[in-house]
């Protein structure tokens, strides 16, 4: 039954050329209930081969839509979606879409400038401040962090095509926690790490190697033995280098940005 509604949804999906369905169809419960439906269907099913085909038809439904459609869309699901793989997925085609809007000539209002900040603000948020778990909103804080770094990279400050610098509160306000965050994960996770080695060390003198579950991400993992524990426990401080590593050069380019827009205004200043 699944595998006939997929295939009846992308029969028609197929008859319509992108970027051609207006926005105005969102306004019918049932055509925008069904990527919502889809996102079940990619997180939920069972098997491998209906997931990614449900993933496939998610996406050219997606790109059906004009650039209203794709945007009230993308806010949609941010605030009813809340698997953290799907919300990567999201932020990936929102950063699709403001690279479109920022090409010469492309004239699309609803992916730059001031419209695109609400978009922003969404996206750019922590779900539980420096509370949320790290781990578990990897997907989702990755690709946040990816798109911010491309805008700082992309958009200039004395130009802010995407709104990006009209008001840097907001950003530091998705930053800092953020960095709390990190900060105290990589503290807890550290410290397992040395209470795991410690046991290792009275196991080997024992010679007795005994398995036990972990939690890592708000998931209890099978039984592993210690070393394979050490192994997840290394993996999950080595995601949030990455996490802390790109935070960083996000911070960097901004100073640089904002002192290279400063030194800009003071010469065309200075020439009159």
């Amino acid at each position: 039954m699944l595998s006939k509604g997929l295939e009846l949804y992308e029969h028609c999906l197929l008859a319509i050329e992108d970027n051609t369905l207006s926005h105005n169809y969102l306004e019918i419960k049932n055509i925008l209930g069904v990527p919502q439906e889809l996102v079940k269907v990619m997180t939920l099913c069972p098997f491998e081969h209906m997931r990614k085909w449900s993933l496939k038809i998610f996406q050219q439904n997606i790109d059906k839509f004009d650039s209203e459609g794709k945007y009230k869309l993308f806010r949609c699901l941010l605030k009813t979606t809340h698997h953290a793989g799907v919300q990567g997925y999201i932020i990936q085609n929102i950063k699709n879409q403001i690279d479109l809007a920022l090409k010469v000539s492309n004239g699309n209002m609803w992916f730059s400038g001031q419209q695109l900040v609400p978009l922003l603000h969404l996206v750019l948020s922590l779900p539980e401040g420096a509370e949320t778990d790290l781990l578990q909103n990897t997907d989702r804080i990755m690709e946040s962090l990816n798109l911010l770094r491309y805008l700082v990279i992309r958009d200039n400050e004395w130009e802010n095509q995407t709104g990006l610098w009209t008001d840097l509160f907001w950003i530091e306000k998705f930053l800092k926690p953020l960095r709390t965050g990190l900060n105290m994960s990589k503290a807890h996770y550290e410290a397992e790490i040395r209470n795991k080695k410690d046991n290792r060390k009275i196991k080997d003198a024992s010679n007795h190697e005994t398995r036990c579950s972990l939690t890592v991400g708000g998931k209890t993992l099978p039984k592993m033995t210690n070393a394979m524990q050490l192994e997840v426990l290394q993996s999950a401080l080595y995601t949030f280098d990455v996490m802390e590593s790109i935070q960083a050069r996000i911070e960097e380019l901004m100073e640089l940005k904002m002192k290279s827009g400063t030194e800009t205004k003071n010469v065309n200043n200075s020439a009159f």
